[in-house]
Parts: C-alpha cells; sequence; structure tokens
C-alpha cells in the first residue's frame, strides 16, 4: 500500500512538473530579429531590437508595436523585408516580454506605454518614422502618434480593433490562447478560430510566446485609458491593412469605421482569406501595402 501510495505521488509530480514545463516552454517567444538593446525609462528596463539597412540611402524609419501579450517578434519577417528596402526598424518589446519590471504599476495607462515607445526611439537615434501596430499594439501606436505627434510621419493599424466588443466565443478562443500550460493540440483550435483564416498555416512559433502577465498589464493600461482619447491617432494619414476574415477586428468594426470617420485621411488594405494573426498568413501583401504608404508619407 505504502508502495502504492508513493507511485500516485509520483506521477502527480511528474504530471505537475510536465504542466509547468509546458507553460514556460509555450511562454517562451522566438528570439527577435536585429541587435537587442536596452533603456532604461523611470527604472523599468525596457527591451527592443534594431536593424540598420545597409549603404547610405536610409529610407524612412520604421517602429514595430506587437499584439497583446506577445513579442515583436511576430514581425521578423516584415522587419527583414523592410530593411532589405533600405528602412531602419526599430522593434518594440512590450514591458514583461523579456525583463521582469515594470508591471506593477495600477495607474498605468496606454500614453504611459507610448511613452515607453518614445524611449525606445531616442534611445535608438530615429529620425521621423512610421509607427505599426498590430491587434492591441494599435492602441499603444495611436496613444503614441497622438501624444508624439511631431515624430510620426504616418501610422499604420494592423487588425485594429479598439471600439467594439468581440464575439463571445471569439473572446473565450482568444482567452483560451493564453492557457499556455495546456497541451497544444488543444489550444491549437482556439488560436486559429481567434487569429487564423480557414485552413492557413499555423506557424509554431504562434503556438508559443503568450506572456500573461504582459497581457494583463496591457489589458489594464487599456481599461485605464478612455478611448476617445488614442482613437484618432493624431493627425498624420493612417494606413488599416484590414483582415476580411478576422474574427476579432472584423470589417465592420475596423476599417469601415476608421473610414466613415476619417475619410481621406485613411488608406485601406483589404486583405482576403486572412485573420487576426494576417503577418504570417500573407507576408508579402502586408509588405506591398505598407511599402506603398511609406513611399507616400516619406514625400511629405
Amino acid at each position: 500500500m505504502a508502495n502504492k501510495k508513493i507511485s500516485v505521488a509520483l506521477a502527480a509530480a511528474l504530471g505537475v512538473s510536465l504542466l509547468i514545463v509546458q507553460a514556460l516552454y509555450n511562454a517562451t517567444p522566438r528570439d527577435t530579429s536585429g541587435e537587442q538593446r536596452t533603456v532604461l525609462r523611470d527604472g523599468v528596463p525596457l527591451v527592443y531590437s534594431k536593424l540598420s539597412a545597409a549603404g547610405a540611402g536610409r529610407g524612412t524609419d520604421v517602429v514595430m508595436v506587437p499584439s497583446l501579450g506577445r513579442s515583436a517578434s511576430d514581425f521578423n519577417e516584415l522587419a527583414e523585408a523592410m530593411q532589405a528596402r533600405g528602412h531602419d526598424v526599430v522593434l518594440v518589446e512590450p514591458r514583461g516580454m523579456r525583463t521582469r519590471g515594470g508591471l506593477g504599476q495600477e495607474a498605468i495607462d496606454l500614453f504611459d506605454l507610448a511613452d515607453d515607445v518614445a524611449a525606445i526611439v531616442a534611445d535608438a537615434n530615429l529620425n521621423a518614422h512610421v509607427i505599426i501596430g498590430h491587434a492591441f499594439g494599435n492602441r499603444v501606436s495611436r496613444a503614441y502618434a497622438t501624444k508624439h505627434a511631431d515624430s510620426v510621419l504616418g501610422t499604420v493599424l494592423i487588425a485594429a480593433g479598439g471600439k467594439v466588443a468581440i464575439e463571445a466565443k471569439t473572446r473565450e478562443a482568444l482567452l483560451r490562447s493564453f492557457w499556455v500550460w495546456m497541451p497544444d493540440a488543444w489550444r491549437r483550435p482556439y488560436i486559429r478560430h481567434a487569429f487564423f483564416a480557414g485552413d492557413n498555416a499555423l506557424p509554431d512559433y504562434w503556438v508559443r510566446g503568450w506572456n500573461i502577465p504582459t497581457s494583463r498589464m496591457q489589458i489594464r493600461a487599456t481599461g485605464n485609458t478612455p478611448s476617445k482619447t488614442w482613437w484618432h491617432g493624431g493627425s498624420a494619414p493612417l494606413l488599416v491593412i484590414q483582415a476580411m476574415q478576422d474574427t476579432i477586428a472584423p470589417p465592420e468594426h475596423t476599417a469601415d469605421l476608421l473610414e466613415q470617420e476619417f475619410g481621406a485621411r485613411v488608406r485601406v488594405a483589404r486583405i482576403e482569406n486572412s485573420g487576426h494573426a494576417i503577418l504570417p498568413e500573407h507576408p508579402e501583401r502586408v509588405e506591398a501595402a505598407i511599402a506603398s504608404f511609406m513611399e507616400e508619407v516619406g514625400r511629405r
């Protein structure tokens, strides 16, 4: 009987250990392209990566801000493509993604996160630039383009929700995408429903990299910031990249609203067969839309 109890206890301990290993693996993002750097702002370490264009002819600088609880490494392929086109690119890691600092501030808001971006931009020695926000990152980007308008030539909003509540089934799928302690096979259908269209490939790095503490801080910052203070995103031109099968930010809640509200200031690239993730689904089309927009605003 004693041996049986010991065996049960060992099996339980092994099961818990496997769950911990699973959670640690799934919460670890892939490496970010470029040279990783850190700057301190009010004692908080802010991590970013910089990709510098080769040659003397430097194009318009680019800043990229990632999705909820996700690393800027989601932009790796886009960042490398922009670098190859002659642009310096900065990839902004959210607080808590590569370090443990800066998550405990109860009164934090989107403009605090925008100031994080400003500190990184200054440290990276960027000129006037285009800022690109994916999903939650579009909120930070719009707050940044509002508060630091003199630095922004244009703003690119990818999967840009923010005003209309997410449908219940999709909200559940989004939440369960973050359940990093669960097996990959259990989580994949939820990640697919929330982020990918149809049978588009779901890359392994999108199964990984879900940071719960960072996402909680970001949700708190959103709740502390009235949407009317950041929704307009300053006054620079806006490019909205609209995934037409996006279940979190469908066209009628995003691109259509922005076109109606801001008129000629808004350009929209509507991309079929794509979901909320969109970056790994149609990288060439996303790149082409951004490159065309950057050529336009770079002449301003």
